[in-house]
């Protein structure tokens, strides 16, 4: 394993890692995986604890690009340029072989010289994904088909224009290749083929004609409902003279008008057997009703077919927010979702460009994704910040062709990204925060040593000669000395990676005892401190001297804020509580331990930070290691901490820590 800068033995990042929903492996240099956490196990079965992890070339496919040394040697050379690579798509082999598509997040991991001595991938199963967005994809045809169909059936052309504009319609709606369309005869009371498509001569002359209730065309033609051949071998439906020939399924529509009457009959064919699906049954059947209409020569209500509106539904019932555009970014068609997202009604958002919904602008920026997507007619996908509320949305856009192979419009699908983004940065800032540590324990044994050799000559100046004991510069140098290794020791405190040793721990007898260690400083700062201690308070499992260091660093930052209250009485209230039921924030029993102060508080725009190490919000100074490992320590209780300014004035800070076991 490379001596890389990550640490899984900090609870923290492990913790992160274990309950990470997305699949995280680490690799080393050779390519040999060294790590999976429980996510993987379950992707790829590898066996939790099992030191012999596979190769990374193991769980490729056998024709992915990366089993080349070439194109894994440029792809490793790429993110140890830039220190990771994100959105990389790929496939791998699960556990069962099976070959998934991956979205990889791909960050170098440095040995301690700085080299790069390895590398961690995030996957995340896109499978799912893509299988959703090639059905929204088939949706969106299916749409546009169905509109085709509407146009026609409202252009009031001749008849033969008329049906075969429908009829190629409809077998881009059903996905097949070839029909034809027979009317009603009334006088011969036989059906007679008007139009066509991509009929054999033979069967086109076969099906040339039928009298009513021959066959499964002639049949459709008196029941007057939508029949489904799935398999013509097994059905006696089918007419004799094409029995034999090479059709293996076919669906027969009547045309029906008004008062029920039968105007003619729809057949799609296929070569192979096919199970029609009753979404497609439904919306054949509509579509029959509507051509019916037509072939009376009456007008169209407006509506297209009951398989439009339920494609409709289906649409406004997407959780991701979709859009239809007009290829200069003008909105035709948004769903619920989307209007959701940004607090406005599905209708209000048609007309309006994609400039004022995403970014709150009349006029688009040069490199706006739709008028991209129209120019090179391949799909976009950008990520921009919410002008609302700061979210991340992923957006992801595809032309609209027509016939002509002209872009008609363009479909935008925009997803709330802003819980993954929120994952990967707390992954980045825990390779941070523990690149800080390495860092702040070699400063501090650098400066630790220098700094006993001038503490312990000083202390010898001292006891040999007396009259220096009164010099003010001897007096600064101490007082600066010890400064300096309180700092020190601060450092070194943030650096270890010391787990708590757990064992039941009184915390009204430890706040008592801290309270007394800093009682000479309160009272020396004219500190009234004020303690509530819950009576009978349960214990709580800990290690005391962390708890101990946490209290006594708040207590200290609580008694340093109140220093400006120069006119009023300067207060520390201490109140312990006990949380038997579980609330929003904490979701087990606990006690409350709040720790609040009249003192000057905090700018509302530090109060984000208070916890990154080495930010202090103290106009005097400090190290801004105290709340950071406050916090830290913390943490490993599976506790919380949390700080916020009082209504009136000062500070309250809450430490929640979940009751012991008994």
């Amino acid at each position: 394993m490379p001596k890389n800068s990550l640490n899984f033995n900090d609870q923290s990042f492990g913790g992160i890692l274990q309950h990470l929903p997305d699949a995280v492996l680490m690799i080393d240099a050779k390519g040999k995986i060294f790590y999976s956490n429980p996510a993987a196990n379950e992707v790829f079965g590898f066996v939790p604890n099992v030191k012999n992890l596979p190769e990374f070339i193991d769980i490729l496919p056998a024709d992915s690009p990366l089993r080349t040394p070439e194109n894994l040697a440029a792809l490793c050379q790429k993110v140890a340029e830039n220190g990771f690579l994100k959105d990389y798509e790929t496939r791998l082999l699960d556990k069962d072989g099976r070959s998934i598509e991956v979205n990889l997040i791909k960050t170098v991991i440095h040995q301690k010289d700085g080299s790069p001595g390895g590398f961690s991938l995030v996957v995340r199963d896109v499978t799912k994904t893509r299988e959703g967005e090639q059905r929204i994809s088939r949706r969106n045809a299916q749409l546009f088909a169905l509109i085709d169909v509407a146009e026609a059936i409202t252009q009031m052309t001749e008849v033969d224009s008329l049906l075969t504009n429908i009829l190629n319609a409809v077998l881009r709606v059903v996905n097949l290749s070839s029909g034809c369309v027979h009317l009603l005869n009334e006088e011969s009371e036989s059906l007679e083929r008007v139009v066509q498509e991509n009929l054999t001569v033979r069967v086109s002359s076969l099906i040339k004609r039928f009298e009513l209730g021959e066959g499964v065309i002639g049949q459709t033609a008196v029941l007057g409902e939508t029949l489904l051949v799935d398999d013509t071998s097994l059905d006696r439906r089918v007419a004799r003279p094409i029995s034999s020939e090479k059709i293996g399924s076919l669906a027969t529509v009547p045309l029906i008008g008004r008062g029920d009457a039968v105007r003619g009959v729809l057949t799609l064919f296929h070569d192979a057997p096919r199970i029609f699906t009753a979404h497609e049954k439904s919306m054949l059947t509509g579509i029959g009703k509507q051509v019916g209409v037509a072939l009376e020569r009456a007008k169209l209500s407006g509506e297209v077919t009951d398989a439009q509106t339920e494609w409709e539904e289906t649409f406004d019932a997407m959780t991701d927010g979709v859009s239809i555009h007009a290829p200069s970014g003008k909105i035709r068609r948004a769903n619920a979702s989307l209007a959701q997202m940004f607090g406005e009604k599905a209708e209000t958002l048609v007309g309006i460009r994609c400039c004022e919904l995403y970014h709150n602008s009349k006029t688009p920026r040069h490199s706006c994704t739709i008028m991209r997507t129209v120019t090179e007619r391949q799909p976009q996908k950008v990520e921009l910040t919410d002008r609302i509320d700061g979210r991340v949305l992923r957006i992801i856009t595809d032309s609209i062709v027509n016939s002509e192979n002209r872009v008609i419009g363009v479909v935008c699908t925009t997803r709330d990204v802003t819980d993954e983004k929120l994952i990967e940065r707390r992954l980045i800032q825990q390779e941070r925060i523990s690149a800080i540590g390495k860092i702040t324990a070699g400063i501090a044994h650098e400066v630790g040593t220098p700094l006993n050799i001038i503490s312990a000559n000083l202390e010898f100046l001292l006891r040999s000669h007396q009259k220096l004991q009164k010099s003010e510069e001897i007096t600064a140098i101490r007082e600066q000395t010890s400064n300096i290794t309180q700092i020190v020791t601060q450092l070194l405190d943030f650096s270890r990676d010391r787990s708590p040793e757990f064992a039941a721990v009184n915390i009204n007898e430890l706040i008592k005892k801290t309270v007394g260690l800093l009682n000479h400083q309160l009272h020396n700062s004219g500190v009234k401190t004020n303690l509530q201690l819950a009576p009978y308070l349960p214990t709580v499992e800990g290690d005391a001297s962390q708890i101990q260091q946490v209290l006594f660093n708040l207590i200290t930052n609580a008694r340093q804020a109140t220093d400006t209250n120069e006119q009023r009485e300067k207060i520390l209230n201490v109140v312990t509580d006990t949380a038997f039921l579980p609330t929003e924030t904490y979701r087990q029993p606990h006690i409350v331990i709040t720790i609040s102060d009249n003192g000057r508080g905090i700018p509302e725009d530090a109060l984000p930070n208070v916890f990154n190490p080495f930010f202090t919000a103290n106009k005097e100074g400090g190290t801004g290691l105290g709340l950071a490992i406050s916090h830290r320590i913390v943490q490993r209780h599976h506790g919380t901490l949390t700080i916020e300014n009082n209504l009136t004035e000062g500070v309250a800070v809450k430490i929640r820590l979940p009751l012991g076991q008994s």
